[in-house]
């Protein structure tokens, strides 16, 4: 038995957000609702990435504050 790990909280997140998109979704045919849901998938992920690594830039340069902070204080002394 091969066994799949997946995120199922990432899952639930990502059905919500396409949630609000359901009445247009009814509206069409499955090829256009196929390319529809990959197109947004991917726009969502190129999103979430962007986020994560504005999140990690921000991340960096309050440790680089902080590690300045540290080292005119350690002059000072």
């Amino acid at each position: 038995w091969v066994t799949e790990v997946f995120n199922s909280q990432v899952c639930e997140q990502l059905n919500a957000w396409l949630a609000g998109y359901e009445s247009i979704l009814k509206q069409m045919t499955s090829k256009i609702f196929n390319w529809f849901i990959h197109t947004m998938i991917v726009y969502h992920v190129k999103h979430v990435f962007t986020k994560i690594e504005s999140m990690k830039d921000d991340d960096d340069s309050a440790d680089d504050e902080s590690s300045d902070e540290e080292s005119s204080d350690e002059e000072s002394s």
